[in-house]
């Protein structure tokens, strides 16, 4: 009799097992990676409802080049108005999430560059990219959980630095794994 009661019990274990391999499948592995971005609180299983929901009507749309839409919107960060891009891809997928700021002065530019990039290589060790090239600099982090790529144009016309957070599926996996 008590091997049958033995029996018995593990089968709801068993069946509890099952129930949680089966409710889970549907999750992606990249959407269970969290997006810990500094200027939005959305996240990679966030979608275009969701977006519009927390920040409200968006200021403008475009297609993006991730064959989704855009949707921008004044966002602040580090103190500086700027603009949140939330860029989608053709299956209303996150794929990258960026704060861009321009400004008149060079040496604004220049600090707030430094002052972003020092923070990242704080949080997540140097870059493994830099391109410091007149006119313009560059910093990517190639990470796990997606790529984080910082960016500066100067131009006589124009001043604008571009803060970007990259979706797993669209980063560069080939730089992360050549560096492990």
């Amino acid at each position: 009799m008590k091997h049958r009661l033995k029996y018995f019990s593990f089968i709801p274990l068993c069946l509890f097992f099952m129930f949680g391999i089966f409710a889970c499948k549907n999750i992606s592995p990249t959407d269970a990676v969290p997006l810990d971005c500094p200027f939005t609180e959305m996240s990679w299983s966030s979608t275009p409802e969701d977006v519009f929901e927390a920040e409200g009507e968006c200021d403008s749309s475009y297609d993006s080049v991730y064959d989704g839409t855009c949707y921008t919107y004044p966002g602040e960060y580090n103190g500086l108005g700027g603009t949140i891009k939330y860029m989608f891809d053709d299956q209303e997928r996150l794929m990258c999430v960026a704060w861009t700021y321009s400004c008149e002065d060079t040496d604004e530019l220049k600090s707030l560059y430094d002052t972003i990039s020092a923070s990242v290589n704080e949080r997540f060790g140097e870059s493994s990219y830099n391109a410091n090239n007149p006119g313009n600099s560059g910093n990517v982090w190639y990470l796990e959980s997606g790529d984080i790529v910082l960016s500066t144009m100067i131009t006589s016309d124009s001043k604008a630095l571009q803060y970007a957070y990259l979706h797993p599926s669209v980063s560069n996996t080939e730089e992360a794994s050549a560096d492990n």
